[in-house]
């Protein structure tokens, strides 16, 4: 079982309740950006005391990189590896390269953010020498089983928090409308605000809390070797709840299961689905609350004067929290049994009993039968007590051994571990030791007190007939020397490695072009002007469309994967590929696609796969990639340095209604229309299984066309996959005109 480590504090929570191992972020690279995460200092205690405990840690490293930060990754995985961390997370393929030249011996999890669903994408990343892929969320115990069992590496699932509407990794929403990106641990939460859809106010994206307490023994026989816990935004009282809810559970203790749901509940509530496990569609969204509801104690029986009369199925004490379905919240600063005189007052209440509880004045209308919940509960707190290490106790030291070469002229002391090592020369005259056997003894004492430092005393080798040295002069020596190898060791372990690793992507340089190729992708046949290269996503249940276009393109034709393929689809994908085999040109959006099309010759990289930065690329590249479609939700300076690098492998998105979410869950809206408070509009749309949120106004950096054209930009693309389909649109774009929408990020930094 893998808990959430937001904090030192919820770390600790989590293994004193039972957890197999954590993971957790450092302050950068983690997609928990807004979580306390851990100082080196703090993440080096904790892998020291999991470590004792025989647990692991695993470091977040799940974010995408800018080229401009490929160098702060690599002293990211210097550290991650010096702290002798289980294993790292991670989304970005150029960390994975990274990590593979650099750091082989760093132990690879693919993130939730690759967004792998089926067989084929496990595969790929087994291939490519990950270790653990984590799992789609909306996967079933069918599908889960079928990955787990044949994909030859281990896998991971999540069993119980909060669910993302999108597929992780495949959405925008926040980045596009807030410049804060999911795929950076930014993520401003749009999914939870409130829509209007056929007149009615909706929160038609709110997910309900996840939670697979009833099919563990099912996720076990399914062959998951890791089920993870999701929270690292969450308080430490509430990992150590829910972790020991789900340890109880995998040792079959179920006898207060209920309690101990309920304590989840208070501590942190949504109401709980199981989203798809079952295969079953069970609505997840929850349309009314968006946030911490508490769990339930009763239903009102009456409202006297100020006076909350109802049945209480659990304790309650002074200044517990308390919740309507309005999220109207207030304290149980007041209360008594319904039985007392009004004028009494009581501390504590007792489970099963009739209550009143005094309703501040500002307390909305309550109807009799309406549900109250507790949201805050200081026995539930009292229940989950947890002791933190004392800090210190278990900070790393690596071994550094100690060599010293003894003569009467001079004693050389070296320091050396790994391949690094560092000396510091006395110079004499010095005498010789009248009790050798005590002064060996004095500078083994000498040494071993390394205090402060990251280091402890390995091996000590003197060599040489003894000679006397105070313990003054050892003192300072020992204290110097152990600066001067601290330092080496930063420098030739950290500080001397360098992101750019030996092969590369010449980009072009030179003039600026005086021919640009242009890109264009749809779901559907059409014939469109003066354009390079059409690019089709196929649809097995369609395969005129493909004949069609291949009439009009020829070899211009482009044949594209969607991003989701499920299981049950695996097979007639696999058919329509072969059926067009003899088909040059591909295009992936998904690890599991770029499985499917082994082989292909010419195989393109849709922004789904992202390439942030040139060793993404030169990762993808490795999997037979020949192309790049750069991210729509990338900045300007980004978009310029992979345009220099990559040259013609890079395809600039210029215009698109962009997913913002893709998601296998169906909205709870009237309508395909919606309208945000700030009177955005957007638009669901239906691809396959797949529900999809866009823009209806457009992702457009049609007006910085002649910007992108001078920093060397010379492919294109218009993607026409969502919103509507103008040929005239795409010939006004071609023409170098601009078409109106928004920018994203292009003019403001990617967070």
């Amino acid at each position: 079982m893998l808990s959430p480590a937001g904090t030192p504090e919820s770390a600790w929570a989590a293994l004193a309740y039972g957890a197999d191992a954590v993971y957790a972020g450092l302050p950068r690279f983690s997609a928990r950006a807004e979580a306390g995460n851990f100082s080196a200092e703090a993440l080096d205690e904790l892998i020291g005391y999991a470590h004792h405990l025989g647990r692991r840690v695993y470091v977040t490293f799940n974010t995408l990189v800018q080229q401009c930060e490929l160098d702060a990754a690599l002293e990211t995985l210097a550290l991650i590896r010096d702290l002798n961390a289980d294993g790292v997370i991670v989304q970005d393929m150029g960390v994975v390269r990274l990590a593979q030249k650099k750091f082989p011996q760093l132990r690879l999890h693919a993130s939730t953010q690759l967004a792998v669903h089926n067989l084929e994408g496990a595969k790929q990343l087994a291939a490519i020498g990950f270790k653990r892929v984590v799992l789609a969320r909306e996967l079933s115990l069918k599908e889960i089983a079928h990955i787990s069992l044949n994909c030859g590496i281990e896998t991971e699932t999540f069993i119980h928090g909060a669910l993302c509407y999108s597929y992780s990794g495949l959405c925008l929403f926040s980045s596009h409308l807030m410049g804060r990106s999911g795929n950076r641990g930014r993520c401003a939460y749009c999914c939870r605000q409130s829509f209007e859809s056929g007149g009615k106010e909706t929160l038609p994206f709110s997910m309900k809390d996840f939670s697979a307490a009833e099919h563990i023994p099912e996720l076990l026989a399914a062959g998951v070797a890791s089920l993870k816990i999701e929270g690292r935004m969450k308080s430490p009282l509430y990992v150590a709840a829910v972790t020991d809810f789900y340890r109880k559970t995998l040792a079959g203790d179920t006898g207060n299961s209920a309690q101990r749901l309920a304590d989840i509940r208070t501590i942190f509530g949504r109401p709980y689905t199981d989203l798809y496990l079952d295969g079953s569609d069970n609505n997840p969204v929850d349309p009314v609350n968006d946030g911490h509801r508490g769990a339930l104690i009763g239903t009102a029986k009456a409202v006297n004067g100020s006076w909350l009369i109802l049945h209480s199925n659990r304790t309650l004490q002074k200044h517990d929290g308390l919740k309507f379905e309005n999220s109207y919240g207030f304290a149980a600063d007041e209360m008594r049994l319904a039985s007392d005189p009004e004028s009494k007052r009581r501390f504590e209440l007792p489970a099963d009993t009739e209550i009143a509880l005094k309703l501040p004045a500002d307390a909305p209308r309550l109807e009799k039968g309406a549900p109250v919940y507790c949201s805050y509960s200081q026995a539930v707190r009292q229940r989950y007590e947890f002791t933190a290490p004392r800090p210190g106790q278990f900070r790393q030291r690596r071994p550094v051994n100690i060599h010293i070469f003894q003569s009467s002229e001079t004693v050389k002391f070296v320091a050396s571990a790994n391949d690094v090592h560092s000396e510091l020369v006395l110079s004499g005259p010095f005498e010789a030791a009248k009790n050798p056997e005590k002064s060996v003894a004095m500078i083994r004492q000498c040494f071993e007190k390394l205090g402060d430092t990251d280091w402890q005393l390995g091996e000590l080798t003197l060599e040489g007939a003894s000679v006397f040295i105070p313990v003054s002069v050892l003192n300072d020596v020992r204290r110097r020397l152990i600066s001067e190898f601290s330092n080496a060791w930063t420098t030739l372990r950290v500080g001397g490695l360098s992101s750019t690793c030996a092969d590369s992507i010449d980009g072009r340089r030179g003039s600026r072009p005086s021919s640009f190729f242009w890109s264009v992708k749809s779901r559907v046949s059409q014939c469109l002007e003066n354009i390079d290269e059409f690019v089709l996503e196929i649809d097995p249940a369609r395969p005129e469309e493909i004949e069609k276009a291949q009439a009009v393109y020829a070899d211009k034709l482009r044949l594209a994967l969607p991003v989701i393929i499920r299981t049950e689809e695996i097979g007639e994908f696999q058919k329509l590929i072969e059926r067009f085999s003899k088909h040059r040109k591909w295009e992936a959006a998904n690890a599991g696609g770029l499985n499917l099309l082994q082989g292909k010759e010419d195989i393109t990289a849709d922004w789904p796969l992202y390439t942030l930065n040139t060793q993404a690329a030169l990762q993808w590249k490795e999997q037979g990639v020949q192309q790049f479609i750069l991210s729509p939700e990338d900045d300007a300076e980004n978009l310029f340095a992979l345009i220099e690098q990559l040259g013609d492998a890079a395809v600039v998105p210029v215009y698109q209604h962009t997913p913002l979410m893709i998601s296998a869950t169906r909205p709870a809206a009237d309508g395909a229309e919606l309208t945000d408070r700030s009177r955005r509009a957007f638009r669901v749309e239906q691809a396959g299984q797949q529900f999809v949120l866009a823009s209806e106004t457009p992702f457009s950096l049609t007006p910085h066309l002649d910007e992108l054209k001078d920093k060397g930009a010379r492919r294109f693309r218009i993607d026409l996959l969502y919103g509507a389909i103008s040929p005239e649109l795409v010939q006004r774009i071609i023409s170098g005109r601009s078409a109106p929408g928004h920018a994203g990020n292009f003019s403001r930094r990617l967070q």
